[in-house]
């Protein structure tokens, strides 16, 4: 066998990709490729990077194992500089987020398959969910899988600080929920996290981690995807530079692009897939004009409340920690349990800020740590509550800056140039701060830092919004799902690109709206369906042009 030659390529070992590999290649007849950017997660130091839950705080400063991406500024938020991480490295996201396990709510998915996406209605989603779901917590049939590669289940042992925080939401009035992924995501509880034994399980060690062996599956790392090779309308290739070389692969069947939400639309465009103005402005010629592709973007617009830790529990490197932290650090070698092994994100909820909404709007996501503008690990005593948009009506884009690969797109977020959004954040923070009166919480709160007590009226905190706002690294939609009739659209319900044989996109990118929470779960179950359809399990009607 020519090794540069397989009958399916996929492109970025993320939350996606992975599970795309584990599936293309149980079929021992398909030749499968995988190529990353970024470097294996199985050899030293990444080993351990990648162990501790909390490890994202070594991997995000390296740019080594971060894109490292920016956002364009805007007037929306002061014009301010905010940044775009994306994990470079097996695993991709998963590999540094908060190992959150939430799929969004149900009329999330509803509404995808409303637009013209047969096959995508909660019903369908709810069942690759479960396919590859390992559920620990109470396990319901009807919503939970068992046996499958990706654990999910709460923390062990939670902060106390976290348990304060659940308490007093429900001294607020607010519901207790036992399950964000189960019947109701309304109310306050645990995080599911995808851990197994206490240390972080993200998608390369879930899904690619046992297949590895495998004759049939050959893996590139640390090799750049430069350009998607097309002829006559069908995608035939790749060029790639590994070790310093150039070289093609090629492909007999299909090439599944997982590169995320900045590098999918990114390398399509690179390869002449995308808004022909955009591509002609760089030189590149047009092999097929999308409109859509690099539009569409949404994010998690998010804004926080921080608070200063009188109990001395949340966790940060102080004097006052250190002997505790050295006791921690032997529980954990010993239990896998403790500090250690929290991701900081342990509890939080889902609330509506107004009445007569019909599913939350903001979720809300509580942090039993406080890091700096300087630092990524905290240095100081303190707690953050998030509360981030659910379904945020601001939209952005990204463009290319060049033709080269190698330069970083133009990525414009939008966020904020809706006012609705504003609102919504200003009524969340009060309800929050209602939330840090009540007596459970006394004892870990103290005085607050951001925005400051002081900040009450709707215009003190607008101005706050805007000058604090930011992502909680959840970008997604800029290869949207959709019937060729919607101009935006680039892949259509089983993700294959518009126009382009043999093509298709399996990631956060094909999201024709953002869901209703943390988006890594939700990505793995993508890529769990464009094997699906590759291998022609439909349970749907076939969507019309």
């Amino acid at each position: 066998m020519n090794n540069q030659e397989f009958d399916y390529i996929v492109i970025g070992a993320g939350s996606a990709g992975c599970v795309a590999v584990n599936r293309l290649s149980a079929d021992p007849q398909n030749r499968v490729a995988l190529v990353e950017a970024g470097a294996s997660d199985r050899a030293f130091p990444l080993n351990m990077k990648t162990l501790l839950p909390i490890g994202n705080v070594l991997l995000l400063p390296d740019q080594r194992y971060n894109w490292n991406y920016e956002f364009t500024t805007d007037a929306a938020t002061d014009n301010r500089t905010i940044g775009c991480p994306r994990g470079k490295l097996f695993g991709g996201c998963s590999s540094v987020n908060g190992t959150v396990y939430m799929r969004g709510h149900r009329a999330d998915y509803d509404g995808w398959e409303a637009e013209g996406n047969r096959g995508w209605g909660y019903k369908e989603v709810l069942e690759a969910f479960k396919k590859h779901e390992n559920w620990h917590d109470g396990v319901n049939p009807d919503y939970h899988g068992t046996g499958g590669e990706l654990d999910a289940a709460t923390l062990r042992e939670p902060n106390p600080i976290s348990i304060g925080f659940m308490e007093a939401a429900k001294q607020a009035g607010h519901p207790e929920t036992k399950d964000f992924n189960g019947p109701e995501q309304d109310g306050f509880g645990l995080f599911a996290l995808n851990q197994r034994g206490g240390a972080r399980l993200n998608s390369s060690k879930a899904f690619l981690h046992p297949v590895l062996d495998r004759k049939n599956l050959t893996v590139f790392a640390e090799t750049l995807v430069e350009k998607i090779l097309i002829e006559d309308g069908r995608a035939v290739g790749l060029r790639i530079k590994r070790g310093g070389k150039i070289e093609e692969l090629r492909v007999n069947k299909e090439i599944i692009l997982s590169g995320g939400t900045i590098n999918s639309p990114h390398l399509l465009m690179l390869s002449g897939i995308g808004p022909k103005k955009e591509l002609e402005k760089h030189g590149i010629p047009v092999v097929k004009d999308l409109p859509g592709v690099g539009g569409n973007l949404q994010d998690h617009v998010t804004v926080s409340i921080s608070n200063e830790d009188p109990s001395g529990y949340s966790f940060a490197l102080t004097p006052k920690s250190f002997p505790r932290l050295a006791g921690q650090a032997a529980k954990y070698l010993l239990s896998r349990k403790g500090l250690l092994s929290s991701p900081v994100a342990e509890a939080g909820g889902f609330i509506r800020t107004q009445e007569g909404l019909d599913r939350p709007d903001v979720q809300v996501t509580f942090m039993v740590g406080m890091k700096t503008k300087a630092n990524f690990v905290p240095t100081i005593h303190g707690t953050i509550c998030h509360m981030n948009i659910c379904r945020p009506k601001s939209r952005g884009r990204m463009s290319l800056r060049s033709a080269s690969p190698y330069d970083k797109p133009i990525i414009e977020p939008g966020f904020l140039k809706d006012k609705e959004d504003v609102q919504i954040l200003i009524r969340a923070i009060r309800i929050i701060r209602e939330i840090f009166t009540k007596p459970a919480m006394a004892p870990y709160v103290g005085k607050e830092i951001l925005p400051g007590r002081e900040k009450t009226s709707d215009e003190d905190l607008e101005k706050f919004i805007r000058g604090h706002a930011a992502t909680v690294y959840h970008p997604v939609g800029t290869c949207k799902m959709g019937p060729k009739s919607d101009k935006m659209a680039v892949v259509d319900n089983e993700l294959r690109v518009h126009g382009i044989d043999g093509l298709r996109v399996a990631d956060a990118s094909i999201m024709p709206n953002i869901v209703s929470g943390n988006t890594s779960a939700p990505a793995m179950m993508i890529g769990e369906r464009v094997a699906e359809f590759i291998q022609g399990k439909r349970n749907y009607v076939e969507q019309a042009a």
